[in-house]
């Protein structure tokens, strides 16, 4: 696929809670993975690994009727994908750091209502402000 029509082509992954030695997302796909195999492989091999392998996502990813990327806000996105087994919506929340080529992966969740949703949307934005500020 031509550069222009991936997005963060070279990019790596950072998992926010390195540090801490925490391991949200991890704790996450590994429930998502007990639950429905098929679609934390789907995530793993389709998201997480098209960009650390510096492939890049596509481009008509953040666009369509259901798109798999949401731009919620310059550089923190949303990444989407159904489980039809449980018929659940999980959304990834990551920011992107254009400086240091990264991807920084800050929190995932099912989508279980409004309420929840906006809740993991600030926490993730709250962890992306501090990643920021300690650049």
């Amino acid at each position: 696929m031509p550069a222009g029509l991936l997005l963060w082509r070279g990019y790596k992954i950072y998992f926010y809670d390195k540090e801490s030695n925490r391991d949200y997302v991890g704790d996450f796909m590994v429930e998502l993975a007990e639950q429905d195999w098929r679609t934390a492989q789907e995530i793993l091999s389709g998201f997480f690994e098209r960009i650390e392998n510096g492939t890049g996502l596509p481009r008509e990813w953040i666009s369509g009727r259901s798109p798999r990327l949401k731009k919620i806000q310059d550089d923190f996105w949303e990444y989407r994908h159904r489980s039809r087994k449980l018929g659940k919506i999980i959304r990834i929340y990551f920011g992107v750091d254009e400086k240091t080529k990264s991807i920084i992966i800050l929190n995932a969740h099912f989508k279980k209502g409004r309420k929840d949703q906006n809740r993991e949307m600030k926490t993730a934005l709250k962890r992306f402000s501090r990643y920021k500020s300690r650049r």
